[in-house]
């Protein structure tokens, strides 16, 4: 029996530039949320948040932690296969479960930071009296923007994931 024919030149490149993409949002999400602090002063008191003091961003820079090591092993696998021209039967395992349960992670991250910067955005606001809302509307939108590129990265391993299922059919 012959074996399978590898996948064309065009969806081999697809694959590699969504990879790219998925690491470069992973990065970028975890700049951001590693670097997210504020100082709030309220009443004469100084109070300091930093992401770490949030549960949903602790477990969105986890996921995105996570995500980044996935997608890291998977950009070298994928920049290996299409040098060489040679696919692992086994990394088809790994594309097809990997992608999909990475993905799922991702997408609960940012729905996690989506949902709690805009609750505790909210209740900041309202429980403290501040001069000016500044630094708070500049941690809370570092939040969002995270968030968002963790979900945009989520659509290119939601993407990945589709595409694994039809190499995975093939083979």
């Amino acid at each position: 029996m012959a074996p399978p024919s590898p996948p064309p030149v065009s969806l081999r490149v697809t694959v590699l530039s969504l990879r790219i993409l998925t690491t470069v949002f992973l990065v970028i999400t975890v700049i951001i949320l590693s670097t997210n602090s504020v100082t709030v002063e309220s009443q004469g008191t100084a109070l300091k948040f930093h992401f770490k003091d949030v549960y949903a961003y602790r477990y969105m820079f986890s996921a995105a932690i996570i995500g980044l090591v996935y997608a890291v092993i998977q950009l070298f696998f994928t920049i290996s296969e299409l040098a060489t021209r040679i696919k692992n039967p086994i990394n088809y395992q790994l594309d097809f479960y990997g992608d999909k349960i990475i993905s799922y992670l991702l997408a609960t991250g940012s729905a996690a930071g989506f949902g709690v910067t805009k609750d505790l955005k909210v209740a900041l606001l309202a429980l403290i009296a501040l001069h000016s809302t500044d630094p708070v509307d500049k941690f809370f939108s570092r939040g969002y923007a995270s968030a968002s590129m963790l979900l945009f990265a989520f659509v290119c391993l939601a993407v990945l994931s589709v595409l694994s299922s039809y190499a995975i059919s093939k083979h």
